[in-house]
């Protein structure tokens, strides 16, 4: 099925949002990646190892059915789904369908953008006339076969007159329906709810709210803006104010940026040598620059997260003055942090990860004052030598030796360059 051909006709109308979410995205991967060993299994485990170290990525429906959820430990999900095959993340395989799902949303709207790998907005506001009118939900599920067709997806469709409500929407069209709130209705809808059901809405507040006895959509939306501000303070307060309502008029940009990268990786045994963890961490190093580079971003704030043998997270963050990009400057400054954390906890770890935020278009500082004050991490050199890397690494299909960047520190601190 082809998309519409954009162009003049589009007109201003009211606003017609739809989210696009991928159905147990990494699940449907795994097993367009291996068919013939997963095809037709309908208890699926992607993520950890089957000896049960590690924690869930994705689970098929049929092991959610057992109670088995995203970011639970393996181990946990096999006493719940003992029969579930267990597999490992097939990322090519995500990032492959997560071009074609970019691709194929962008020829139905000149504004449409990714929200993550798996889930994406449309804004089909003033192309009534290009889909002959229809209502709203006809024009999600054309879509919704079209995005089958093109990349072998199975999706959900949620729409609204805005983002946040459409998103809401989206969880009611699971797995692989159509559910859109008709205009105006948008608070009818959120009003039927939950306040756990609320985008944004986490554990912490949801404990505070029911310390005060807010257990239910009706007691919260009962509160005024100044309670709410007495106990969360004003910005918290407009902003579940406005969320307990369903109103949002924000945006849906061509090219929404990433908020984060990261990578993480869980261990077959528990790790305490030093020198061991920190080339495990180059690993991480590598993946998240390399995909900083590859989405033409620089990163200010970097983070570095361990999970202990008890499963107890910790993380240490640093935020430069100027944004950074280069495998040698992010490996540096994640050592010292990895090194601060184990002064502080030398028990065994099973888990390391780095995040990069901050995320922007430049490596300008945010302050050019400071410019003078603080000498740059990285220069253009450590960005050439990386631009290279990369293309090494595209053209062979595999990673740069670890020791090469480990070398690169030994002589930086040796005043080698």
């Amino acid at each position: 099925m082809a998309a519409p051909s954009l162009g003049p006709q589009l007109k201003a109308g009211p606003r017609r949002i739809l989210h696009v979410d991928v159905d147990a995205m990494f699940v449907q991967c795994a097993v367009l990646a291996d068919p013939e060993r997963l095809g037709g299994v309908d208890l699926i485990l992607v993520g950890g190892s089957p000896s049960g170290r590690g924690v869930v990525t994705s689970a098929s429906y049929g092991c959610r059915a057992y109670g088995v959820r995203s970011a639970m430990p393996t181990a946990t999900a096999l006493r719940l789904c003992p029969d579930a095959t267990v597999v490992k993340v097939p990322g090519e395989m995500v990032r492959t369908k997560s071009r074609a799902l970019a691709s194929s949303i962008a020829d139905w709207s000149p504004v449409a953008a990714m929200a993550s790998v798996d889930e994406a907005y449309i804004d089909l506001t003033g192309t009534e006339g290009l889909h002959r009118n229809e209502p709203l939900v006809e024009t999600a599920r054309r879509i919704q076969r079209d995005l089958k067709e093109r990349t072998g997806l199975d999706v959900s469709i949620g729409g609204a007159a805005n983002r946040l409500v459409a998103k809401m929407a989206t969880s009611f069209a699971k797995p692989a329906g159509v559910y859109v709130v008709a205009p105006g209705e948008e608070e009818a809808f959120v009003a039927s709810l939950q306040p756990e059901d609320l985008i944004g809405v986490g554990p912490a507040l949801l404990a505070s709210l029911r310390r005060r006895g807010i257990v239910d959509m009706t007691s919260l939306r009962a509160l005024d803006v100044e309670t709410m501000a007495a106990w969360w303070g004003p910005d918290r307060a407009r902003w579940l104010w406005r969320r307990c309502r369903g109103i949002d008029e924000g945006p849906i940009r061509g090219r929404e940026g990433a908020k984060s990268i990261s990578s993480e990786t869980t261990f077959p045994r528990d790790v305490s040598d030093l020198g061991e963890l920190e080339r495990l961490l180059l690993g991480r190093v590598v993946s998240v620059a390399g995909s900083l580079r590859r989405q033409g971003y620089y990163a200010r704030t970097i983070t570095v997260k361990l999970r202990y043998a008890d499963f107890r997270d910790r993380s240490r963050s640093r935020t430069l003055v100027d944004s950074v990009q280069s495998d040698r400057v992010i490996f540096s400054v994640a050592r010292e942090l990895l090194g601060d954390l184990r002064r502080h906890n030398e028990r065994p770890v099973r888990l390391i990860g780095v995040s990069l935020t901050g995320l922007s278009d430049s490596p300008e500082p945010e302050q050019q004052s400071l410019i003078a004050l603080v000498p740059p991490r990285e220069n253009a050199r450590d960005r050439a030598l990386s631009a290279a890397v990369d293309r090494i690494r595209d053209k062979h299909g595999r990673v740069i030796a670890p020791g090469s960047v480990l070398a690169d520190q030994r002589r930086s601190r040796e005043g080698d360059g």
